[in-house]
């Protein structure tokens, strides 16, 4: 049971550690977080027995919803290009973080509480854990898909800072060209 824990941990010591600062947005590795946090979502929802018709739907809401949460997460997540060596800065909200990591935290609490009791209703508990999980990583595909697609705007007009509506201004500015 230790050992099943340590890589979920390990991966949440990273996400806390990349969360506490400002970082330079690298598009080119903008799709590593993601596919790192869906294989781990993958292999702890597979964990599990087969989910049934009522726990695929929740996770196909949990997916829904995350997907719509992590764009307007992204949406109010500050851009900045620096003048002189054209690097993009982003500056991260904690709310993202707290749910993923509230969601492997109840998870894996969840399931080692019920394994160390026979509760009956122990499966139903997790498989709302896993929607949370699919949320979070919905979540954080659609940020880096949103983030990708600020960067670029940014990265072709040369802007010193991109807010949402700068960035739409810009697309709307290539739209109206083509």
């Amino acid at each position: 049971m230790a050992s099943s824990i340590l890589v979920p941990l390990a991966v949440l010591g990273l996400m806390i550690r990349r969360n506490l600062r400002d970082r330079r947005v690298r598009t080119a590795r903008l799709w590593i977080y993601p596919v790192i946090l869906g294989g781990l979502t993958a292999v702890t929802v597979a964990r599990g027995p087969m989910p049934g018709i009522g726990a695929i739907a929740g996770f196909v809401a949990g997916a829904a919803a995350g997907a719509g949460f992590g764009y307007l997460r992204a949406r109010h997540q500050q851009l900045s290009r620096d003048p002189q060596t054209g690097q993009i800065v982003s500056r991260a909200t904690p709310l993202g973080l707290i749910l993923i990591a509230g969601f492997f935290v109840l998870r894996y609490g969840l399931e080692f509480f019920t394994h160390t009791r026979d509760l009956p209703h122990a499966l139903g508990l997790q498989r709302a854990t896993d929607a949370g999980l699919i949320f979070s990583t919905a979540m954080i595909f659609a940020r880096q898909w949103e983030i990708w697609r600020r960067t670029r705007v940014l990265m072709g007009e040369g802007a010193l800072a991109a807010t949402p509506q700068t960035v739409d201004r810009a697309l709307d500015q290539v739209a109206d060209k083509e």
